[in-house]
């Protein structure tokens, strides 16, 4: 990866910090399941990255 190319991404406290704004907001994902964020006993999350984002919980995509 050359330089430019490194320049063109943004740090992951960025990406932090979009999370951190969902703080206690309660969502149902693609699976069905449901996540809220930022709670201690909320689900873990993957999120597949292409033509449109997919959601689920941790224990679907495994």
């Amino acid at each position: 990866m050359t330089s430019k190319q490194k320049a063109e991404y943004q740090d992951v406290e960025v990406l932090r910090s979009y999370l951190q704004s969902l703080q206690n907001q309660k969502f149902q994902l693609d699976c069905g399941h449901h996540v809220t964020f930022g709670h201690f006993l909320g689900n873990d999350v993957i999120i597949y990255n292409g033509k449109e984002l997919k959601i689920i919980c941790s224990q679907c995509g495994f």
